[in-house]
């Protein structure tokens, strides 16, 4: 769960943070002069780059970014001559740097993302990381937009009461700032809430190393075809095989006979759990002892299989879960090869059958519970070499 809290933390990084410094400055150049906005804003970027870089450093990226959007403004802001303006208009020129700054940020966007993701080539880029933060500079920079041109309107018509009226002018725009970073922190804070309790798939290379994850509807539903974990757990008793007839509302072969227990390894646990879960509730199995036999990777309609294939053995079922099986039975290895080219059987299974017959432990006859399964793949193997 702590792996998995992580993973969806650095997915859906709070964008707020990201601008966190230049609100303080901006605020406190306000009342107190350009001084104070950088003796307390300072602090808050260093403190936020300390945190980043320890508790999310995959993100650290992000965060040099829109530090670089701060340092651009508050330099702007420090050598840009002021006494040449009246000091209404001078009380908005900080606003008209963002907004500026705001607009060729936005204009460069693909370049950025392209420069950023160019640094990340061994991750899988967090896409939604670069959404929010030019998602935040669109709000900001609307906000922001609108306090000038009210400002500005309230100064060219010179309105009544001028002082007092471009005061809550003032007031009433850090007060709409402060209403979207409140909402930006709940809203974050629900959907970080709500994918904890949803299922999360690690994304893994060509070699198994895992380089990012995703939740598994997104997967399914994705253009791109991402590389999963899967496990694969092929159950022998006296030379026959137990299969399982997939639902025919699976996501995967509906419909056909595959291995007894299969499925995605979830991002909150390792391979031994999934096997554990996948048994308890496919057959209400408890406690199943398996043994690491191959892995390959296998290609579906959605996604990519890096799949680990396990053999047990001596295993009862008592039922089966209709939620996942339509069907299950022992099949014997003569059955199978005569049904092998009608299109019953998953391509996984076909590919494991061919693992399993090479392993030397259908032939031998010698399947037994315990550590003895071990003995016979692997002297089945080197028997074969």
């Amino acid at each position: 769960m702590k792996k998995l809290k992580k993973q969806i933390n650095e997915s859906f990084f709070n964008p707020v943070l990201h601008f966190l410094p230049l609100i303080v400055f901006m605020v406190v150049d306000d009342y107190w002069g350009l001084r104070a906005a950088w003796f307390s804003s300072l602090p808050v970027v260093i403190i936020l780059f300390v945190y980043v870089l320890l508790a999310y450093k995959k993100i650290l990226e992000w965060y040099l970014f829109s530090t670089l959007i701060y340092l651009v403004v508050a330099i702007l802001a420090s050598v840009l001559p002021y006494n040449k303006l009246v000091p209404e208009i001078r009380f908005v020129s900080l606003e008209f740097i963002l907004l500026s700054v705001f607009a060729v940020s936005l204009l460069l966007r693909k370049k950025v993302e392209s420069f950023i993701n160019n640094r990340n080539k061994k991750m899988l880029s967090m896409v939604n990381n670069l959404n929010e933060l030019f998602r935040m500079i669109w709000i900001l920079g609307v906000v922001i937009f609108f306090f000038v041109h009210i400002y500005t309107f309230a100064i060219l018509f010179e309105v009544s009461n001028l002082l007092d009226t471009l005061n809550s002018i003032h007031n009433a725009y850090l007060f709409v700032i402060f209403c979207v970073l409140m909402y930006e922190l709940i809203r974050v804070t629900i959907i970080r809430v709500r994918l904890l309790r949803e299922e999360w798939w690690p994304i893994v290379n060509e070699q198994g190393k895992m380089i990012g994850s995703i939740q598994h509807q997104a997967s399914l539903l994705d253009e791109n075809k991402f590389m999963h974990p899967v496990v694969r757990v092929m159950l022998v008793d006296n030379n026959r095989i137990l299969l399982q007839k997939r639902c025919k509302i699976d996501n995967f072969s509906p419909g056909l006979w595959d291995t007894a227990i299969s499925n995605h390894v979830k991002l909150s646990e390792n391979l031994e759990q999934c096997i554990q879960r996948t048994a308890y509730e496919r057959y209400g199995l408890d406690d199943i002892k398996s043994v690491f036999l191959s892995n390959y990777i296998h290609e579906t309609a959605h996604e990519f299989h890096y799949a680990f294939l396990f053999v047990a053995c001596r295993l009862p079922y008592n039922a089966i879960n209709s939620k996942f099986i339509d069907q299950a039975k022992w099949w014997t290895l003569g059955q199978i090869e005569e049904n092998l080219s009608s299109g019953i059987f998953t391509e996984n299974f076909v590919t494991e059958l061919d693992l399993l017959k090479r392993s030397g432990l259908l032939e031998s006859g010698q399947c037994e519970c315990d550590c003895k399964l071990k003995d016979v793949i692997y002297n089945g193997t080197k028997n074969e070499n």
